[in-house]
């Protein structure tokens, strides 16, 4: 049974349908400075904050790439997409809140991104207004797969971490999520997954909808 008082959302890959644009955007900004960038670089990122793409990415290319620029880049080829398409929105993500807020659960949102981005990519996607509260990357000290990020979610939103349920698609959401105490549900997105990763998780479901369903069916008597 799934009787959380607060749900919390992972944003990219799981509330929003952008990373595979993010890594497209990746690959153009270093093909722009003159270097390659291979998905399995783009995957150890994934989940993580700014900090920690910063260190890994001038240990894999050397402390002459201007990481700096490839970020403008590569948010500037993110942007122009919104611009023209808008923001993407996974299936079923309407749909879920407004179930959760049917039944009077809390909702808010823990991303890797900084929090001024993440208000602005959901806002754009018309939903941020809908989360009582977004923690950014830029607020924790460590990054996924640390459940800083998670527990002060919880915080802000006076929960227990027993009673929280976190929707993620990365290995490293899902493993912060289990070190926090908090039971996890893996939406798959782009993201490889283990197997190990896999067992960590309540449930693993195809998306918002089925996660919809599962709430539903644990609040009827």
């Amino acid at each position: 049974m799934i009787k959380p008082k607060l749900v919390i959302f992972d944003m990219d890959g799981t509330l929003l349908d952008t990373e595979r644009l993010s890594l497209e955007g990746m690959i153009e900004a270093a093909r722009i400075m003159g270097y390659e960038m291979r998905r399995e670089l783009f995957e150890k990122v994934m989940g993580r904050n700014m900090a920690f793409a910063r260190e890994l990415i001038l240990s894999h290319y050397g402390a002459d790439f201007d990481f700096d620029k490839a970020n403008m880049l590569h948010i500037k080829h993110i942007d122009a997409h919104f611009e023209k398409h808008g923001v993407p929105v996974k299936a079923g993500v309407e749909a879920l809140l407004d179930k959760l807020e049917a039944l009077n659960i809390k909702k808010c949102v823990a991303t890797s991104t900084d929090r001024e981005r993440a208000t602005h990519k959901l806002t754009l996607a018309n939903i941020a207004h809908r989360f009582e509260v977004i923690v950014g990357g830029d607020e924790v000290k460590q990054s996924k797969p640390d459940p800083e990020i998670f527990l002060k979610a919880a915080a802000y939103c006076v929960t227990n971490p027993t009673d929280c349920l976190v929707l993620e698609d990365t290995i490293a959401g899902t493993e912060g999520a289990f070190r926090a105490g908090m039971p996890v549900i893996i939406i798959p997105d782009i993201a490889p997954l283990t197997e190990e990763t896999r067992a960590k998780a309540l449930k693993i479901c195809h998306d918002m909808h089925e996660v919809a369903r599962l709430i539903q069916t644990s609040f009827i008597p």
